[in-house]
């Protein structure tokens, strides 16, 4: 697990919203199409030659007026993000740019997930897309979406059932990453 601190007086704030917008009306940039690193300067651990992209977190914003009025919210001010737009259909991508991006700037080789389904997907297509490391996935007995493990297998990743549940996986993990940094 890492536990990521900045320097929040070194991180260039932009004087105005407008600056991330440009990045999105111009596409020049993979990162510009990225729902996540359009806003690098405010993720600043990375490089933007070392940023691992494939176009996730442009998902759609939706109005939500029956939810805001339960909430006590006015008309059209309430929006929930649709995130099965994402390249694995799951929120996790979100999160998987970044953990590849680190993955990239250590040299990692090989990624590897204890996952019951979005996990693997989202690790599997990061892995797969950008060819830069292979991917080994954990799954418990049974325990997976089979969507999800199709996805996984889909792009490459070596899946391996073991005996027990997601905890039981991610022991697994934990104890392969200390035999192999």
């Amino acid at each position: 697990m890492l536990d990521v601190q900045y320097d929040w007086n070194r991180v260039e704030v932009p004087t105005s919203l407008s600056w991330f917008e440009k990045r999105w009306s111009s596409r020049l940039n993979p990162a510009d199409f990225s729902g996540v690193w359009r806003f690098r300067e405010l993720l600043p651990f990375a490089a933007e030659n070392d940023i691992v992209t494939i176009g996730e977190g442009q998902t759609i914003l939706q109005r939500n007026d029956r939810l805001g009025a339960i909430v006590g919210m006015n008309a059209g001010c309430l929006f929930l993000q649709y995130e099965g737009l994402n390249p694995s259909g799951s929120f996790k991508d979100n999160g998987m740019t970044a953990a590849s991006t680190h993955a990239r700037m250590v040299g990692a080789e090989i990624t590897a997930c204890a996952s019951t389904g979005n996990t693997s997907a989202s690790l599997a297509i990061y892995a797969g897309v950008s060819g830069l490391f292979r991917c080994v996935v954990f799954v418990g007995s049974g325990k997976i979406a089979y969507g999800k493990l199709s996805q996984a297998l889909d792009y490459g990743a070596r899946t391996l059932q073991i005996r027990g549940d997601f905890d039981d996986a991610l022991a697994r993990v934990r104890e392969v990453c200390e035999r192999h940094p």
